[in-house]
């Protein structure tokens, strides 16, 4: 009898998971050589916090911009941030917060030489659902805008953005025939992406 009553949630459970779905803009942010840094800083005998708020700072500034062109933080992930941008937003605007985020840093006199904060960034969007198991956040996306957008980002470099496809086909209907291009130079690659396939994406330096 227990497992009728599950039986009969189930369709309760899968509306509710349908149902609160969305199309979003996903933004992944990645402060680069981190992991290194702070093994430098184990070497050098340098003090935990050395290199703890080298990565607050990278993490706070970011999320500070992505709330300015009115994206939502999801979470850190170490030394990474997960954010995303309603259906309605200007697709250029996510470009333009990810260049920010990567340029943000250069005026920071304490951070110069080999602490010099440098990030990467990938833009995916497409259709998510909320993935959210803890009350604090609203909505976690996932799906498989997410799943490439992160995997994009592995590819990137630092000082670099790649976005998807999908990404391209909406910022670039703004423009004239080839205007988005001619502005930001972008480069066209392709990869096999684990789990995803074979994936064109795009590739601008900042």
């Amino acid at each position: 009898m227990k497992r009728n009553k599950n039986v009969q949630l189930l369709p309760q459970l899968v509306e509710s998971v349908v149902g609160d779905s969305a199309d979003l803009f996903i933004l992944f942010v990645d402060l680069c050589g981190s992991t290194e840094y702070k093994q430098n800083c184990i070497i050098l005998k340098q003090p935990d916090l050395t290199w703890i708020f080298r990565q607050l700072i990278f993490l706070q500034r970011a999320a500070c911009i992505v709330t300015k062109y009115e994206g939502v933080v999801v979470k850190t992930i170490g030394d990474e941030i997960f954010a995303f941008f309603e259906a309605t937003t200007n697709p250029e605007y996510v470009l333009k917060c990810a260049i920010e985020i990567i340029q943000g840093y250069g005026n920071l006199k304490a951070y110069k030489g080999p602490s010099k904060i440098e990030a990467k960034a990938s833009i995916d969007f497409g259709p998510t659902y909320n993935g959210s198991i803890v009350d604090t956040v609203e909505f976690d996306p996932i799906g498989l805008p997410v799943d490439r957008c992160a995997r994009l980002n592995s590819l990137a470099k630092k000082n670099e953005i790649v976005f998807s496809e999908a990404f391209l086909s909406l910022v670039a209907a703004i423009y004239p025939p080839n205007g988005f291009k001619h502005k930001y130079g972008y480069y066209t690659h392709s990869e096999n992406l684990k789990g995803v396939g074979q994936t064109k994406y795009f590739r601008i330096a900042t």
